[in-house]
């Protein structure tokens, strides 16, 4: 044989052998393939199939979350309203008429003195509790009582101190302390 018909025999050889493994690689990468593909269509359809259990539980939960939404927002809506209710009532009691307005804070101090001798506090811009109104509380009440030159920032009302110890009649804190009492009515009228 001659050295052409090796060197043929050797690339004839060589050919074959690579066609066969190429072969060999198409088969596996085929059957790879085939098995990655299975493998997604599997994970595919549990997702699916997740998707379809879960669904309905996250859209339940975002209802769930919404409908809390909608509910603190309309708590905030009504708790403002409430407060402009109880504001509006300081503002009233502060627009009593002059003579409403003192014999309430008469029937206030009467109950609240307790030695005759205490100091009385208004606020900044009191109009109808002055020293004539002290004077004949004092009078008519056989108190000596005294007004005090300090204004506090209070809207209505007084602050009666004896010793170390204030009794807050202001108009704030009757409402304020009135409040936990009436709020349910006040909610009841502003949203039955």
């Amino acid at each position: 044989m001659a050295l052409a018909d090796i060197k043929n025999k050797i690339k004839a050889d060589s050919q074959a052998q690579i066609k066969a493994i190429e072969a060999e690689n198409d088969d596996k990468v085929r059957e790879i393939s085939r098995k990655v593909n299975a493998e997604i269509k599997e994970v595919q359809d549990s997702y699916a199939v997740r998707l379809g259990k879960e669904e309905p539980e996250v859209l339940r939960r975002r209802e769930i979350v919404a409908e809390l939404d909608a509910k603190r927002i309309d708590l905030g809506v009504r708790q403002r309203l409430v407060g402009e209710a109880f504001d509006a009532a300081l503002k009233q009691l502060v627009e009593l008429a002059p003579d409403k307005y003192v014999k309430f804070a008469d029937k206030l101090l009467s109950q609240a003195v307790a030695t005759g001798k205490e100091t009385v506090f208004v606020g900044k811009n009191e109009k109808h509790l002055d020293q004539r109104w002290i004077d004949g509380y004092n009078a008519s009440h056989n108190t000596s009582l005294t007004l005090s030159g300090e204004k506090l920032p209070i809207a209505g009302g007084f602050v009666l101190r004896n010793d170390k110890i204030d009794t807050n009649c202001s108009w704030e804190m009757l409402l304020a302390d009135s409040r936990a009492d009436i709020e349910t009515e006040v909610v009841k009228r502003l949203f039955a």
